[in-house]
């Protein structure tokens, strides 16, 4: 796969079947454009119901079905064509419901050919297109790039054959073309008389480019990472260090940086120095944006921050201080609210510092996030098994609620090529919580160490966020380059979660 670029999206396809029309005949025989929209109560596949919305509309004779899919899984709109043709720039959009990026495009219908024999493909294409003919992939140039060209051939008989054809766009301006070459025939424009729409939406979802981890490419321990739901869900993330930058992504594959950060000094005005700022979290806790954090207190001893802000890029201000201090250090803080509305803090006891177990504890907040509730007190929900594989550590707690249980997503052991991630769950919040016992996601070949994640919901889908080192040859970790993040989708089976194969996961996966 080559590397995601913010690049045009230009896509020629030649299509070859027979046909006497021209290119200008072609060119001349556009349909109108009518519009479905995607109504309240759609299908996940997205296919309008059948009372309730917006009337579709007929298909004409000729042309082909296009279906538009917003951050290339929800459906937004479809509108009948010609010929599948877009040319637009990022600001405007292609069809209702889209944007002018992160959108894909699936063109259905039936294809004509008179005579039969090898018809060819071609593509030239500025980020991914496939063709499929009565369901088999001619043509599969399913990366994001710049301009590239590409061709398949199929042998087909004399008759109608499904087409379908697939592309993303990821961003920058946007062009579509077609031509096509049948036997013996010369390359010219797709005639419209050549084609049947399909008349209703093909069972399938979305289509989604690919993306290979990791999704951030540089050194980020303890990657925070946040969902905030609107009519796009936006992401953003703080890493362990110094003044804790806020990053941003439209699709947890791409991440640029804010201008805002956590301690925009580099410390607390509580904290003894700015020497240890780790493991920060942003969340939203009612209209405001609340981070928590790992700093030193004047006593140079590891305690639980917390800053508020009105927008997840800051400004922070501090709450004047230390949220959670013990006298022998506390670390990682995560926040869950509960359907009922109750909020609870989760951190660690640094006990494996002086050679003393680590302890999970929650506690519920008020509803500021920035306090505890009056006469509440913290609970122990998990702790280290030191003759299991977490040995003396288990750290980095983040709740997670499905199907009415409470999961609690932790790591354990030594964070160096031993790391690993574990997985409790409970009926409450408040546990008591049962370990699953064996790590759910462990080293492999290519990532060692993988832990200190973050869980979430995208379209449906649910993710594991978390930091890994490059593996050495001899297994340990690349310290040079330090902790990447990485994405692995969750599966759930018997009750658990599941991790890809247990490990990181290497290769290509589909956008979330």
């Amino acid at each position: 796969m080559q590397p995601l670029r913010s690049a045009a999206f230009v896509l020629v396809l030649v299509v070859a079947a027979a046909s006497a029309c021209s290119s200008e005949d072609a060119a001349t025989s556009e349909v109108p454009l009518p519009v479905e929209s995607a109504p309240d109560g759609a299908s996940p596949l997205g296919e309008p119901p059948s009372e309730g919305g917006v009337t579709p509309p007929l298909a004409p004779q000729h042309g082909l079905r296009a279906d538009f899919f917003d951050d290339y899984s929800d459906f937004a709109s479809t509108r009948y064509v010609a010929l599948p043709a877009i040319d637009h720039v990022e600001a405007n959009a292609p069809a209702p419901g889209v944007r002018g990026k992160l959108y894909s495009v699936r063109w259905s219908g039936q294809l004509t050919v008179a005579k039969a024999g090898e018809h060819a493909f071609f593509a030239s294409a500025d980020d991914g297109i496939r063709v499929f003919v009565d369901d088999q992939a001619v043509l599969d140039d399913w990366n994001a790039h710049t301009v590239t060209d590409s061709t398949g051939k199929v042998t087909l008989t004399a008759g109608m054959h499904a087409l379908r054809i697939e592309y993303f766009q990821i961003d920058g301006p946007a062009h579509l073309a077609i031509t096509w070459q049948p036997p013996g025939g010369v390359r010219g424009a797709l005639p419209t008389e050549a084609l049947a729409p399909a008349t209703a939406q093909p069972k399938l979802a979305g289509p989604r480019p690919m993306f290979a981890n990791p999704v951030v490419p540089f050194d980020c321990p303890d990657p925070g990472v946040m969902a905030l739901p609107g009519a796009h869900v936006s992401f953003f993330m703080v890493c362990t260090g110094g003044k804790m930058r806020v990053r941003r992504s439209d699709d947890l594959v791409r991440w640029t940086d804010t201008a805002g950060f956590l301690l925009p000094s580099g410390k607390t005005a509580w904290s003894a120095n700015g020497g240890r700022n780790w493991a920060p979290e942003i969340h939203k806790v009612g209209a405001k944006y609340v981070a928590y954090f790992t700093a030193v207190n004047a006593a140079d001893k590891l305690s639980i921050g917390a800053a508020s802000a009105p927008a997840p890029e800051g400004p922070y201000t501090d709450r004047g201080s230390a949220l959670v201090e013990n006298a022998v250090g506390v670390i990682d803080a995560t926040y869950f609210e509960d359907d009922d509305q109750k909020k609870y803090l989760y951190y660690k006891i640094d006990g494996n510092s002086v050679n003393a177990p680590t302890p999970i504890f929650a506690r519920e907040l008020a509803a500021d996030g920035l306090s505890f509730v009056a006469g509440s007190q913290p609970v122990e929900v998990l702790s280290n098994d030191a003759a299991t594989w977490e040995g003396g550590v288990v750290e980095a707690p983040w709740l997670f609620k499905h199907a009415g249980e409470y999961f609690l997503f932790y790591s354990g052991n030594v964070y160096d090529a031993r790391y690993r991630t574990g997985v409790a769950r409970s009926n409450s919040p408040k546990g008591p919580f049962t370990k699953k016992g064996q790590p759910i996601l462990a080293n492999n070949a290519s990532w060692v160490g993988p832990g200190h994640g973050s869980v979430f919901t995208v379209h449906g889908r649910d993710y594991y966020f978390h930091h890994a080192w490059r593996a050495l040859p001899n297994g340990q970790q690349d310290d040079a380059k330090g902790r990447f993040g990485l994405l692995a989708p969750i599966a759930w089976t018997a009750g658990w979660p599941v991790l890809g194969n247990g490990t990181p996961v290497v290769g290509d996966q589909a956008w979330p």
